[in-house]
């Protein structure tokens, strides 16, 4: 049975307010896991590939599976326009995740995922920029070619950079980490098993989710292969 997700009134105008976009319509539903594997094979993904998903935006939709409500601001942040769909799944799953980890107010609302993505956004790429994780995400929302304008925003810092190179690597769905000059870059192949991020914070979460793996939106158990746009996991 589908029905609101927990805290969907507060995290919608939260992460609206914050980005500075409007969200519209969500329509957010708590799902089983078959509930979960039902939406994504409507819209394209094998059964093989919804294993283990607990998350996935598909337009004005959001899917939460019921054990995991931790996942609801994580997808609100994609339907906000931070996703793999617009940009480079790497940068956008560790943008959303350092957009999180910022907006979350309750332990409760977010539990780390994508931990060297989350690392390299926030230490690499927001450095270089001189911004936080929700000023950077509220420029590329609002950007009707999010790759470019962030390879617009690198290029201005460091003027060694290919920009047209860079708008490339940073395109939709492409899952390497961008190399963006910093000392010692090795591109990536997308997401990772799990590894340990550095200790939790005080809320302690992060024993909870070593076996978690998210890939373009949504959180998974199992590494996934890179698919089509058919809405965001």
């Amino acid at each position: 049975m589908e029905r609101a997700c927990p805290r969907q009134g507060v995290l919608v105008p939260r992460v609206e307010r914050s980005l500075g976009v409007s969200l519209g319509d969500v329509r957010c539903h708590i799902v089983d896991m078959g509930g979960m594997a039902n939406v994504m094979s409507r819209a394209g993904w094998s059964r093989n590939e919804t294993h283990g998903v607990v998350g996935f935006q598909l337009g004005r939709d959001v899917y939460v599976r019921q054990d995991a409500p931790w996942t609801v601001l994580h997808e609100l942040i994609h339907r906000a326009g931070v996703n793999a769909d617009r940009l480079n799944r790497y940068v956008a799953e560790g943008l959303t995740e350092a957009i999180a980890l910022e907006l979350k107010e309750d332990p409760a609302e977010h539990r780390p995922t994508y931990p060297a993505e989350t690392q390299w956004v926030q230490g690499v790429l927001l450095p270089k920029l001189g911004m936080r994780a929700v000023h950077l995400g509220s420029i590329l929302a609002k950007s009707s070619d999010p790759a470019r304008t962030l390879a617009e925003l690198l290029a201005k810092r460091d003027p060694s950079i290919d920009r047209g190179a860079l708008s490339r690597q940073l395109a939709a769905q492409r899952p390497e980490r961008p190399d963006i000059g910093e000392r010692g870059s090795v591109a990536g192949a997308g997401s990772r098993a799990y590894r340990p991020p550095p200790p939790p914070d005080s809320d302690g979460t992060v024993g909870v989710i070593a076996a978690i793996l998210l890939v373009s939106g949504a959180t998974l158990g199992l590494p996934l292969l890179l698919s089509p746009s058919r809405g965001t996991r």
